[in-house]
């Protein structure tokens, strides 16, 4: 099916390329972006416009839109491998518009691909040193930076916690001057996320070097500004896992699980998978602990399942498994031992290879000579093998059968309540989603009279009708001085009179207004998510789903995707 539909795109784009290459010089690059902007990530449909770009920057020998449109192109494709080949011809238009940035610039986009899309520490090092190099006498601080924090990920992943620390605190300073500066919020924001990832790769720097108190200052810096910042909220499920392994490390596994309960609800939340599994590990291993060999088994386990399904795995978590295989001994579950066995040595390979500083440093209880040993062991005894193939093959169906059920159940789930919601918006007026106003009882009329209510109520209805709850930033004092009241009066009417906080009140009138434009104009289906956000006056993608999903009941991308469906339908 894949190559089927790739077959159909190469036909697509050539014959789109008969029709439009006659008047490509007539299209403007603004016009073509606009084409494939709103695709998603990974979404090939839209390198079909991508191409055009890429031809027409050809046609125009400029090389600035020939960059832009690779840089593109690497955004869209699906294959790894097509995105290298994307970022080799980057590297090769920058080196011939002969700009240092350019060429910094796309070594750095080569690396970061080989580090996260195909976890090759080395070869990214190696794009990020050329990047550096080429930056050195650049006058883009932002850039230099950048390619220094990721100089610094790679580093710290290969075990060079030193010459990694050095990287992370020059990022920190740069990111911590720039987050004070009177710059647009999205630009203070990017800036604080810069610090706030810089101090906590540092922190795990300093405990790799065993420098705890440093590390923990940096953490409890972390928790004390992050805290309640739902903007930096993946940042904040890092900090909470920082505190769990220091308390874990001090013997506290109580507090220790508390942390990375928290952190796993982040970091689940925005499917950072790669810390997700160390938060597996150490809840395994606070639990291990504690004597709770049920629950430390279902963690270690889960790790077990992300190691499979990326196939990435750190010295970090490499011990998971040697529990995993002391569980199995003790209760004599030779299949299982044999499977963790096995894993272990394609663990240790893989850390052999990649973390060749750390591998030797790594305290084994099972070396190599050992695993090997008590692999031969079992499948002697274990001589019909085909047997675990069965067993192999049955779990695999039922985990198939599993997920096709799982995948309908929750279809038909969102189905129903997109229903729900479509006849909530057809029979529901603007302000169904509030009480109706209460009476001024005789005890109110000592503190607010009727006509200071009525007249906040009046305000309020003109303030909704005029969409000034669009504006971003709006705090209860602004919104007072807005309605010519004051946040007291404010207060007290949104909470006694409408049943809502002020937090609320915004959040039900914003997410009601885009859900208003999405069934009334499909153009705005097409919109990402981050414009969505910013068209109904929230500050990103994060905030606006969750409280899309807490008003509507169902995310936004699922909405759009139902809605989709019905129109083609229809």
């Amino acid at each position: 099916m894949y190559y089927h539909n790739r077959l159909l795109l190469l036909i697509f784009t050539f014959f789109l390329s008969l029709i439009q290459g006659q008047n490509l010089n007539e299209q403007s690059y603004k016009n073509i972006s606009g084409l494939f902007n709103s695709y998603s990530e990974n979404d090939e449909r839209a390198l079909v416009f991508v191409n055009l770009y890429i031809s027409k920057a050809k046609k125009d020998h400029n090389y600035k839109k020939l960059i832009r449109g690779y840089e593109e192109a690497i955004y869209y494709s699906r294959d790894v491998n097509r995105k290298l080949l994307y970022a080799d011809s980057t590297i090769i238009t920058a080196i011939q518009n002969k700009n240092d940035d350019d060429i910094s610039r796309a070594y750095l986009g080569k690396g970061i691909i080989y580090y996260y899309n195909r976890r090759q520490y080395k070869p990214a090092l190696e794009q990020y040193l050329i990047a550096f190099k080429f930056s050195k006498n650049s006058k883009d601080d932002y850039l230099k930076n950048k390619i220094t924090y990721h100089l610094g990920m790679v580093k710290s992943y290969l075990g060079y916690y030193k010459e990694a620390a050095v990287h992370f605190e020059e990022a920190a300073d740069y990111f911590e001057k720039k987050s004070k500066e009177n710059v647009h919020p999205n630009i203070r924001l990017n800036n604080e996320s810069g610090y706030f990832n810089s101090i906590y790769r540092l922190s795990t720097c300093y405990r790799n070097l065993r420098l705890y108190q440093k590390e923990d200052s940096l953490i409890n810096i972390g928790l004390r500004r992050l805290h309640n910042t739902a903007q930096l909220s993946t940042e904040y499920g890092y900090f909470q896992k920082g505190k769990g392994v220091q308390l874990l490390r001090l013997g506290n596994t109580d507090d220790a699980l508390q942390y990375f309960k928290q952190s796993k609800d982040i970091l689940s939340h925005h499917q950072d998978d790669a810390s997700l599994m160390t938060v597996y590990f150490y809840m395994g291993k606070a639990y291990w602990s504690d004597r709770k060999r049920a629950e430390s088994l279902q963690y270690l386990n889960k790790v077990d399942s992300l190691v499979n399904k990326f196939w990435f795995v750190t010295p970090e978590i490499r011990s998971g498994y040697e529990y995993l295989i002391k569980d199995a001994k003790q209760n004599k579950n030779y299949e299982r031992q044999l499977y963790y066995t096995n894993q272990l040595l394609k663990a240790d390979s893989i850390i052999n290879a990649d973390f060749a500083m750390l591998s030797s440093k790594i305290h084994r209880e099972y070396d190599t000579n050992t695993l090997l040993e008590e692999k031969n062991k079992l499948q002697r005894v274990h001589k019909n093998g085909f047997i675990i193939l069965y067993y192999s093959m049955g779990f695999g169906l039922m985990i198939l059968c599993f997920s096709i059920w799982k995948f309908r159940k929750r279809e038909k789930a969102l189905t129903i309540k997109y229903q729900e919601l479509l006849e909530k918006f057809n029979t529901s007026q603007p302000t169904d989603h509030f009480l109706e106003s209460k009476p001024v009882s005789s005890e109110e009329k000592n503190i607010y009279s009727a006509e200071i209510i009525e007249e906040v109520k009046a305000n309020l209805k003109i303030f909704e009708e005029r969409k000034n709850f669009l504006k971003q930033n709006l705090t209860l004092p602004i919104v007072a001085k807005m309605i010519g009241s004051n946040r007291t009066h404010l207060s007290y009417v949104l909470n006694v009179h409408l049943d809502v906080t002020f937090t609320t009140y915004l959040k039900i009138l914003r997410i009601r207004y885009i859900t208003n434009l999405l069934l009334e104009d499909s153009k705005y289906l097409k919109f990402k998510i981050d414009s969505l956000a910013e068209k109904c006056g929230m500050a990103n993608r994060q905030i606006f789903s969750a409280h899309f999903l807490e008003i509507n009941g169902i995310r936004p991308t699922d909405f759009i995707r139902k809605r989709l469906d019905e129109i083609q339908k229809n």
